[in-house]
């Protein structure tokens, strides 16, 4: 991650960490209005560093692209504001400008909650587990994870582990991997991984378990997968902000797990529960024309063929990770979709099967709800009108 760990300590003040945007070469201009300030980092991340007041001919490098730069400060306290020059950074630190600014479009401002609590959640990982309590009865639970990329089994390895409570995993990869699949079984002995071809991302795959009723044994199923938006460039960063983030919101802890199964066993008409921060549209991507893209045509298509009215105001979880009833995917199976329907991979990044089906999963449902990992669990603002 792009981000350096500060840790702050002001006179007649509790101590704070705050996470702030770095590549190699960063300058920061420091604005304070007390003394006694201290700004601690990490001996290892840092090679070499100085500090000076501010010059006149410092003005030019200042002012310039101000208004832009401005956007990623961060309010140490009152009358403090730390804030990175990247404009000056060289290519490194206008790819991070970019990165930003798309972040900042989804609600995680350098500033926000949303991006601080992630970073410290990634740079810290999972608290420190309780001593295992005891299983608790509930509805059967199975974990549906897409991986295209392995390298990503070992963070989701770390946060299934605090799950502390009894679930089925199924890995779906895109190719043999006899390594990964040695270290899945040794960690969840009755794990299932099955292989399949490269179409539909994400969500191929899960139709293709519906449709081969690997899900049928189970009443919830929680659907992850190993999201990243591009290796390199502005939107590689907002993928991993985007898949940490989600995967916080629902499995992040075994607390987290329980509210959820809680809530859905307090109220029977919702149907799917999934991040509340990248519930569409919000406060943040509140065009609802942006949210359906190019796939309402399909989409109206789709619910029309399953003999679901379309009246329902689009609302739905960006990035296809949820919790979900198995029961409320049983429209999904008159569509006798396969692997075979999704296009071949080619970097599609909007109009295809699997970007219209990330928006029907939800419209399919009575009700969904929205949930955050460091927040109590409680519906959101506003939520589905039910589907008759």
């Amino acid at each position: 991650m792009p981000f350096l760990r500060i840790n702050v300590h002001r006179r007649g003040h509790a101590d704070r960490v705050v996470y702030m945007p770095a590549v190699q070469r960063t300058s920061y201009l420091l604005q304070s209005s007390e003394g006694g300030l201290v700004l601690q980092f990490d001996g290892s991340d840092i090679v070499a560093s100085s500090i000076r007041p501010l010059r006149i001919r410092d003005l030019g490098t200042v002012l310039r692209r101000r208004r832009r730069q401005k956007r990623f400060e961060l309010p140490l306290g009152q009358g403090i504001v730390l804030r990175p020059l990247l404009h000056i950074a060289g290519p490194e630190g206008r790819d991070l400008t970019h990165s930003l600014g798309s972040l900042a479009g989804w609600g995680f401002g350098v500033a926000s909650a949303n991006l601080q609590k992630t970073l410290a959640r990634h740079f810290d990982g999972p608290s420190i587990r309780p001593p295992q309590r005891p299983p608790i009865a509930g509805p059967k639970i199975a974990v549906a994870l897409h991986l295209h990329y392995p390298d990503l089994w070992p963070e989701f390895e770390a946060l299934l582990e605090t799950i502390d409570r009894p679930f089925h995993l199924i890995l779906t990869l895109t190719r043999l991997d006899a390594a990964l699949t040695e270290r899945v079984q040794a960690k969840f002995r009755d794990a299932e991984i099955v292989v399949y071809d490269n179409r539909g991302r994400d969500v191929g795959p899960f139709i293709q378990l519906l449709r081969e009723g690997r899900l049928d044994p189970f009443d919830l199923i929680c659907k992850l997968h190993g999201k990243k938006s591009g290796q390199s460039g502005p939107r590689m960063f907002l993928g991993e902000i985007w898949r940490q983030a989600s995967a916080f919101d629902l499995i992040g802890s075994r607390d987290v797990v329980d509210r959820i199964i809680a809530e859905f066993e307090r109220s029977r008409d919702i149907e799917m529960i999934g991040s509340s921060r990248f519930r569409l549209p919000n406060e943040w991507k509140g065009d609802e024309a942006a949210s359906w893209g190019e796939n309402k045509a399909m989409i109206l298509n789709l619910l029309e063929t399953m003999g679901i009215e379309a009246d329902a105001p689009l609302d739905f979880f960006a990035g296809t990770m949820f919790w979900v009833r198995r029961s409320a995917l049983e429209p999904l199976k008159r569509l006798d979709l396969s692997l075979a329907s999704f296009p071949a991979e080619a970097g599609q990044q909007d109009g295809t099967l699997q970007h219209a089906l990330e928006r029907v999963f939800a419209m399919i449902c009575t009700k969904i709800a929205g949930t955050a990992w460091d927040d109590e669990m409680k519906p959101d603002r506003y939520e589905a009108d039910p589907i008759e």
